[in-house]
């Protein structure tokens, strides 16, 4: 029996393949090589005709051709289907190339692709629904097959890249506790690479962002003060060595201006940890136990010398 691989439709278009003559089109009886019909494809990607290239390599692919052949249609393939929209759909053709081509050398460009995939996929969103009515967009989806790429493939050079994306959208999404722990991996797995420097700042940020006022715990507001000041020991140090800084993705430039916000914010966190002591000094001077308060106002002297907080202790520890 001969074996025939029917193709999908554009424009009244039909092809399939057959073994003695190579892909036949049904229409017009024209026939195409394997390599003129992956030229097809190749063209039509080229040409932005993405959902004529998909139906193409999808024939292609299929067909009992050349594995060389093969290999370039169904990455190619994968390529057409991200840049038309369909995120889910170009990243199960990616992961298949990656189980299919495994020692090809655009295994790891595939690798990339699926964290694009599944990227693009968060960011699109899938509708939620309730009783069957659609109700919301949510990233899910998109997220969960991102972290389980990531954990797939954790030594790509390319893999702290996306662990920042992730947690870059996730506090888009109003997530902070989710892109703090993404944040968090990057920095005990990948610490000397460039996502590194922005991803101890981010985290930062991100605690400080989350702190209330001098009336409630100060935790984050210290957490974030050693992340700041990790910025400031692990890369400062690297200013005058360009080969250092092109490594962790810095020039002098940028290595100043997050110079200038790990500072900016440690000077916060500093005038509100002393805010926070004051704070504390005038309540029990208030409850009458001035040896409490005395404690607290020579801790602010201590260990916050520079702070707005001072004169006011010096004036209550004279008083």
């Amino acid at each position: 029996m001969i074996l025939l691989i029917l193709a999908a439709l554009w424009a009244g278009d039909a092809w399939e393949f057959r073994p003695t003559q190579g892909f036949v089109n049904l229409s017009t009886g024209e026939t195409k090589s394997p390599e003129a019909f992956l030229a097809l494809g190749e063209t039509l990607h080229a040409d932005k005709k993405l959902q004529e290239a998909v139906e193409t390599l999808a024939v292609l692919v299929a067909a009992p051709i050349d594995p060389s052949l093969r290999e370039r249609g169904l990455f190619l393939r994968a390529r057409a289907l991200y840049e038309n929209g369909e995120p889910i759909e170009a990243y199960a053709d990616f992961d298949r190339f990656t189980l299919e081509f495994p020692e090809s050398r655009r295994t790891s460009s595939a690798r990339e692709g699926m964290m694009v995939s599944a990227l693009a996929r968060a960011r699109q969103g899938e509708w939620e629904t309730l009783l069957g009515i659609p109700i919301y967009r949510s990233g899910k989806g998109g997220i969960l097959k991102l972290r389980e790429t990531l954990i797939r493939f954790p030594r790509e050079e390319f893999t702290d890249d996306y662990y920042l994306k992730l947690a870059l959208f996730l506090q888009e999404e109003g997530d902070p506790i989710a892109a703090e722990s993404e944040l968090t991996i990057i920095l005990e797995n990948h610490p000397l690479s460039d996502s590194a420097p922005p991803a101890v700042l981010l985290r930062g940020r991100i605690r400080l962002d989350r702190y209330d006022g001098v009336d409630y715990d100060v935790k984050t507001l210290a957490d974030a003060k050693r992340d700041y000041e990790k910025f400031v020991g692990d890369y400062l140090r690297y200013a005058g060595d360009p080969v250092r800084l092109r490594e962790l993705g810095l020039d002098k430039e940028r290595l100043g201006k997050m110079e200038a916000e790990a500072r900016a914010g440690i000077r916060y966190i500093v005038g509100q940890l002393a805010e926070k002591e004051l704070a504390l000094a005038r309540f029990y001077l208030h409850r009458n136990k001035p040896r409490s308060a005395k404690v607290y106002l020579q801790s602010i002297l201590r260990s916050y010398p520079d702070s707005a907080a001072v004169p006011e202790a010096r004036r209550l520890l004279e008083k």
